[in-house]
């Protein structure tokens, strides 16, 4: 060896060897830190513009700041934090939102996104209202599993630009160290053509996760917008798309106390629809953590001894899958559904990149299918609101609101239809001796009983309300009989009422108008009513027609 160091070419030549390596292996390290650059700032992006259109993009948030409703504020702030614990705080600030649907900056080693306000439509903002959320960039470096990063507050000698004004520091690993050393020990042109062939292969993975990503957040736009149906089906083809070496795939569905096939790629639906699982028989078992499973004929057969079995090989290819690729899909801490994706080639089909790409497209479908079950809820409870606003709450018919509503469109169809619309306004005559001489309570169970007979004797295009304590108003459409029907009337309000053991008889008045021979509008019409009823009272009859009040 020393002979050989006394030789000057063989130093020099060891000398430039060394050399050329540790530029090489700097040059390596570039590419990584650059590498880790793009696909953090990538991953910032996606969770960026997710928070936005989960989020800040909703009609319900908007209204709510609109109207200062902190209540419901809060439990967005809770959901959101919830959802993604890597956020520090939310507030909403009266200064003016970004350009786009949202601006990335930092401060103090945070990230901190600026979203605009929008209803779901993207069709109003709030122009002086901003949400200002701070990130923590580890925990979306976590979620992305973008290891051997770590943020930096302060201005160290060897910390380095990140992305978004952010520092970083990023140690040499052991893996890099080995390689430093192994270079050294190599030839210069054998240690080039691998540094060639790395750099090629980081570029390759680089573009499959950017296109991945991009194909995910499209996805993710399209289903929360609408624009797109999110059934488990659509869901499972696209991640069989996206999700580098799945060739066929399933879902797997929680139904009671068993998961059910609720979609195939690649196999025949109809047949594996047949098969149930219970929680302990599933290969992937109930981690929430993504997995790749091989050799699932073997637990399949050691697990599953019945005609479900035979179902699996024959229609569901258990004997021929390598790899399954096992994604559990989340919604308020539950495994509501397995995707499940599959090859037929080769056992290592599925790499960490896969199962990093199927982290995301898991996370953003449990976000999605949460925010639609959110939407159903919020929907549900508006729908119920509406409901009893239009309803009397002891009878159960409608009240005045839903009769105006109702007449209108009643008149607008007679209009043009060339019908006529009845008007009877119902009274209960002697109702005041019952609540005087058996309380309110029996007063209640015998309007609420008559309530019940008025809709009896109705037909199915007519309508009744209540409209007060003892009255309610009949509309009846193209009805040429209403004597007949109000002496039908008569008879079911005077059958004896049966209240907690009080036999209580009663009888009513009836006031008739008629649309268009009366009045032209419904508040003349009910008007009209009203005075011939109270006619009819005065005078001792049971009915009186307004016409018959005109001079």
């Amino acid at each position: 060896m020393f002979e050989y160091l006394r030789n000057w070419r063989y130093v020099l030549l060891i000398l430039i060897s060394v050399a050329a390596l540790v530029l090489m292996l700097n040059v390596y390290i570039r590419t990584e830190d650059d590498s880790i650059r793009k696909i953090a700032k990538l991953a910032i992006e996606n969770e960026a513009w997710t928070l936005s259109l989960s989020y800040f993009q909703w009609t319900e948030l908007y209204e709510a700041i609109l109207k200062n409703d902190k209540e419901f504020i809060e439990n967005v702030n809770k959901m959101i934090k919830k959802d993604n614990p890597y956020v520090v705080s939310i507030e909403f600030v009266s200064v003016n939102p970004p350009k786009d649907f949202y601006e990335i900056t930092s401060e103090d080693g945070l990230l901190v996104f600026r979203f605009k306000i929008t209803d779901s439509f993207f069709e109003k903002y709030i122009p002086d209202k901003t949400a200002l959320v701070k990130i923590n960039p580890e925990g979306i470096l976590e979620k992305y599993q973008i290891k051997g990063v770590r943020i930096v507050t302060d201005k160290r000698e060897f910390s380095k630009d990140f992305v978004y004004g952010l520092k970083f520091e990023r140690p040499l690993s052991t893996k890099e160290i080995s390689f430093l050393l192994t270079l050294i020990v190599l030839l210069f042109l054998v240690v080039l053509l691998m540094n060639t062939v790395q750099t090629q292969r980081l570029l390759k993975t680089e573009e499959i996760l950017s296109k991945s990503l991009e194909a995910i957040a499209e996805l993710s736009q399209g289903l929360l917008k609408g624009i797109l149906v999110p059934s488990y089906q659509f869901i499972l083809e696209k991640a069989v798309e996206i999700i580098p070496g799945a060739q066929a795939g399933s879902v797997l569905v929680k139904n009671d106390e068993f998961y059910e096939f609720a979609a195939c790629v690649g196999y025949d639906y109809s047949q594996l629809s047949k098969v149930k699982f219970r929680p302990e028989e599933l290969a992937q078992s109930m981690d929430e953590r993504v997995k790749v499973l091989t050799r699932l004929d073997s637990f399949d057969s050691a697990k599953i001894a019945d005609e479900r079995l035979e179902i699996l090989v024959k229609y569901g290819r258990v004997s021929e899958i390598k790899a399954m690729l096992s994604v559990p899909i989340i919604v308020k801490d539950e495994i509501v559904a397995f995707l499940n994706l599959d090859n037929f080639e080769s056992e290592k089909a599925f790499d960490r990149f896969s199962v990093k790409i199927a982290t995301v497209f898991a996370n953003q479908i449990g976000v999605i299918f949460e925010r639609i079950k959110l939407e159903e809820e919020l929907q549900k409870q508006k729908e119920y609101l509406e409901y009893i606003s239009l309803r009397d709450p002891l009878t159960d018919l409608p009240n005045r609101r839903a009769l105006e509503t109702e007449a209108n469109r009643m008149l607008a169809l007679a209009d043009r239809e060339g019908k006529q619309v009845c008007v009877i306004y119902v009274d209960l005559k002697n109702f005041k001796p019952v609540n005087d001489r058996f309380g309110h309570k029996v007063g209640d169970c015998a309007v609420s009983i008559i309530g019940h007979r008025l809709i009896s004797v109705a037909r199915k295009s007519d309508f009744v309300a209540r409209v007060g304590g003892d009255e309610f108003v009949y509309l009846l459409y193209d009805c040429k009989e209403y004597l007949q029907f109000i002496e039908r009337v008569i008879k079911e309000i005077e059958k004896p009422i049966d209240c907690e053991g009080n036999i209580i008889t009663v009888s009513a008045n009836f006031g008739i108008s008629i649309y268009p021979k009366d009045a032209k509008s419904f508040g003349d019409l009910l008007l009209m009513a009203d005075v011939a009823m109270y006619h009819a009272k005065n005078n001792g009859l049971y009915f009186y027609l307004a016409s018959n009040l005109k001079v």
